[in-house]
Order: C-alpha cells, then sequence, then structure tokens
C-alpha cells in the first residue's frame, strides 16, 4: 500500500495547490436571486456547502445557466453581492444540485472571514489550516499555525496573536461551527456532518474547523475537514462503506499524540470530479 499512499498524498496537494484560498466546509444561509435557465426571476434562500474567499458551493433548487451572474446574500451579515455561476457540481445529501459559484468582488470581506493567499514556494515546517476567532471583536481567520501553536490552542484554550480588526494582540480559541437546530423527531449525531446533511438535532459537541493529516489503517492518508469530541470528518481516496470500522491517527509527527482510535463511518459522499469522497466518523473512544 505504500506507493499507492505516496500517490494519495500527491494528489491531495495538487487538488489543494489548484485553489487560490483554502476552501472550508461550512453551512452558512444564504439567499441567491437571479434569472433561471427558463428565463424567469427567482429568489431562493438556501445555505453554502463550502466557501473559500473567491467563491463557494452552494446547494440550490433553481436550475441556472452557467456563465450566469446571481446575486447573493450573506443572511449573517446581511452583506450582498455578485456571484458568476460556474458549473453544477454535484448533490448535496439534501437531494439539492450544488452549484460552484464565484465571488465577482473578492476584495469584500463577503463571509466574514480572513483567507490568507496560498504561498508559491513551499513552507519550511508543515502548517495547519485551522479556523480561529478573535476573543475581542470576533474576527474569524483561516490562521495557518505550526505545530507548536496549534499545539498552543489545544493545551491553552487560546493563543495570542496579532488581529487586523483590533489593531492589537488578542487571544484567539478555535472558532466554532455552528450546529443546525433541532429537528423534531430525528436522532441525535455528535458527529462533524458535511455541510449540506439534512438538519439534526443539537449535538452535543462542538465542531471545529481544523486541517489535519489523517492516517487511516491501511495505510491510507486522508485529511480532516471538521472534528469534535466524539467524531471526525475527512476526506480520502479510499472505499468505505457506511458501518464499516477503521482504525484513525491523527496528528503531524512523532511530536503529536499517535494513538489510534476506532471508529464507525455513519456516512458518505462523493467528490465530483475528484477520486476522493468525505466521511463522517463516530468515534468509539471520546476521549
Amino acid at each position: 500500500m505504500a506507493p499507492q499512499t505516496a500517490g494519495t498524498e500527491m494528489a491531495t496537494q495538487a487538488e489543494r495547490a489548484k485553489r487560490r484560498t483554502e476552501r472550508i466546509l461550512l453551512r452558512i444561509p444564504v439567499e441567491v436571486q437571479g434569472t433561471g435557465a427558463d428565463g424567469k426571476p427567482f429568489r431562493e434562500k438556501t445555505f453554502t456547502v463550502a466557501i473559500n474567499r473567491h467563491g463557494a458551493r452552494i446547494a440550490l433548487n433553481a436550475d441556472v445557466n452557467p456563465e450566469s451572474r446571481v446575486t447573493v446574500t450573506n443572511l449573517q451579515n446581511q452583506l450582498a453581492c455578485p456571484f458568476r455561476v460556474v458549473a453544477r457540481v454535484g448533490k448535496s445529501l439534501s437531494e439539492a444540485p450544488e452549484w460552484g459559484m464565484e465571488c465577482l468582488e473578492p476584495g469584500l470581506n463577503f463571509w466574514g472571514i480572513f483567507f490568507p493567499e496560498k504561498s508559491q514556494t513551499p513552507a519550511e515546517r508543515e502548517l495547519i489550516d485551522s479556523l480561529l476567532e478573535c476573543s475581542l471583536c470576533r474576527s474569524r481567520e483561516l490562521a495557518q499555525l505550526t505545530l507548536e501553536q496549534y499545539q498552543t490552542v489545544t493545551t491553552h484554550r487560546s493563543l495570542s496573536r496579532g488581529c487586523g480588526g483590533c489593531g492589537a494582540i488578542t487571544e484567539w480559541a478555535f472558532a466554532v461551527v455552528e450546529a443546525e437546530r433541532p429537528a423534531k423527531g430525528q436522532a441525535t449525531e455528535n458527529i462533524p456532518q458535511p455541510a449540506s446533511a439534512p438538519p439534526v438535532e443539537q449535538r452535543r459537541a462542538k465542531r471545529m474547523t481544523v486541517k489535519l493529516p489523517v492516517r487511516i489503517r491501511l495505510e491510507e492518508v486522508g485529511e480532516t475537514e471538521n472534528l469534535s469530541s466524539s467524531g471526525i470528518c475527512f476526506s480520502a481516496a479510499l472505499m468505505l462503506r457506511v458501518g464499516d470500522w477503521v482504525g484513525l491517527t491523527v496528528g503531524l509527527g512523532a511530536g503529536g499524540d499517535q494513538r489510534e482510535v476506532p471508529g464507525r463511518v455513519v456516512w458518505r459522499r462523493e467528490i465530483e470530479g475528484t477520486n476522493r469522497a468525505l466521511y463522517g466518523v463516530q468515534l468509539e473512544d471520546e476521549s
């Protein structure tokens, strides 16, 4: 399996290199307004599946033409911005079609999250993409942390760093990815869900966006998308079925916690245009 693992790692790096900024699986309520493929105007309240500074994957039932323009309103901050429809890119777990859309005003902080530009030169040390929040002004940033900084946040619950909003050194902590409100009669799932998952009851465990290498038994290497104390959402080029048991080792090297934890696959979703899939795994040992 070693050659296949090396190839998987190279494929993952190549896919990430294509993006101008890192993407986050994050469900944000939005309203999309425009003209459909039938020539009739539409207005639809929906949500994002994944975002980056330059665009988003949006679940949208309205049929639209590629290259057409729509207006997207972020219902969290009421900002409205023109977007270009790139292509239909799949179907969400809630059965709504997903559309890739490009923001036509990339200088606007439309999502309320600062995305650092990708460096064209390899980093001297491996960096961990983590969604952080300032304790004072609540600014959010997809920060690139060194292993030492990441360990500081996990150990002390915060990290001192500069904040553009405050103009000072402030304390930053992991930003919580909010769970959807309870849906009556549905079972609780305490494992991270994709942004397009149907509503479930309020989770006991808070989810955080952290991108760590994850090694699945059989020497497959993937990447976490978000995690909580009871589950992990990760992407990998591996064929797993719902109900399969896996052994997961999450970490970055000899200095980190390399203990293998068993878990059960509770959902799976294909990533269109790649040989990878997203998996939600409920951990057997929450400690």
